[in-house]
């Protein structure tokens, strides 16, 4: 399943499309507040709006996931067709088609007042869009704390500060605990799967919020290093194999590698020490592809798959 999330193209890996020389995000006027981030992921300045956006459109599960967590599921009028939590978003206009393509001629006749996409998939969309008047602001794709700065700014484009600053603070709670405690146990070396199907496999990355996870569930991630196409390297079954992690973490849907008793047999793979250990773990891919409010639960199950003896 899509989740409008970085690393995913044909089964899952997106490109982020970064776009150079479009103009200001905001089509109308703006408040003297500093936003928390100047510039979206297509490069666009980023103002928020002088009155609170009342017609919102989603182009991304995470953005819709951001959007539900702050209580501003009234104002949503329409999602794109991933859109599958909460339940309460479910039910609203589907502005795309299943293959992520947006319906531009639709959106406008909803007449947003702000539209939500992530992590620069959108960004031809979004260039459309700006161009018949529309605010469009595509949030970046980036770690943990970038995705929590990222929450308070979706606080601050929607008048929801406070609801926004009170979910980032509870998320961060969380996170501190699990971090803390994972300090006091050894470190575990992590291959973290982003898709395998076909081979060769992507993996999380140095960059991404994916291998922000596993150093804060106390796990070394033996792609640490590698930060080629944004943090979602294609990586080499040879590399893994070699490199042996003590754990071994899918994200994927199960058709596209995610299935823990499938990894055995791939070729090689049984040598490796996760496999000979049973240290193969499967994460809910809504809960490790969304960098949103629910990335803590994928981190707090992270942390039960690495120490078990602390969680």
């Amino acid at each position: 399943m899509r989740t409008n999330f970085a690393p995913f193209s044909a089964f899952g890996l997106v490109v982020l499309l970064l776009l150079a020389g479009c103009g200001s995000s905001s089509s109308g006027s703006a408040t003297t507040e500093k936003p928390l981030i100047a510039r979206d992921a297509n490069g666009t300045t980023i103002a928020i709006p002088a009155t609170a956006p009342q017609r919102i459109i989603s182009l991304g599960a995470t953005d819709s996931e951001i959007l539900g967590a702050l209580g501003l599921d009234a104002r949503v009028v329409g999602v794109d067709a991933f859109t599958d939590y909460p339940a309460s978003l479910t039910s609203k206009t589907k502005v795309t088609d299943p293959n992520g393509k947006a319906n531009i001629e639709q959106i406008i006749a909803l007449h947003p007042d702000l539209v939500l996409s992530f992590g620069g998939e959108t960004a031809d969309t979004d260039r459309q869009l700006m161009q018949n008047n529309l605010t469009v602001v595509d949030l970046p794709a980036g770690g943990v704390d970038e995705s929590l700065t990222e929450i308070r700014l979706v606080g601050q484009l929607t008048h929801a500060e406070s609801a926004a600053n009170s979910l980032v603070n509870g998320m961060q709670q969380r996170i501190n605990a699990v971090t803390q405690k994972a300090a006091t146990a050894p470190k575990v070396t992590v291959y973290m799967e982003v898709g395998f199907s076909p081979p060769p496999p992507f993996a999380y990355g140095g960059g991404s919020f994916g291998d922000d996870l596993i150093t804060a569930a106390g796990g070394t991630n033996i792609f640490a290093s590698d930060t080629a196409n944004g943090g979602f390297p294609q990586v080499s079954e040879e590399d893994i194999i070699k490199d042996s992690p003590q754990v071994i973490i899918l994200t994927e849907d199960p058709q596209f590698g995610g299935d823990p008793t499938q990894v055995a047999k791939r070729p090689g793979w049984s040598q490796i020490a996760a496999v000979q250990n049973h240290r193969v773990y499967a994460i809910n891919p809504d809960l490790a592809e969304r960098p949103g409010p629910r990335m803590v639960d994928a981190l707090e199950q992270l942390a039960k798959d690495l120490h078990p003896e602390l969680f």
